[in-house]
């Protein structure tokens, strides 16, 4: 089964998206008794999900 073209752009673009929502993540967990600072977290995760799931492959690979 032959490669289908850009996997390893998708692959290191997925990569950085997986470590942003580490970064997140990890940024808001010793805070967790701060709302403001858990709730952009959430809404950073949620943005960076919300581009993921619009599946515009095309635009991640510029």
């Amino acid at each position: 089964m032959p490669q289908a073209p850009h996997t390893v752009e998708l692959d290191e673009h997925l990569k950085e998206v997986v470590q942003a929502l580490h970064a997140a993540v990890n940024w808001a967990v010793p805070h967790a008794k701060d709302p403001e600072i858990v709730d952009k977290a959430i809404r950073d995760c949620k943005e960076i999900l919300d581009v993921v799931l619009e599946g515009n492959v095309s635009e991640w690979l510029k």
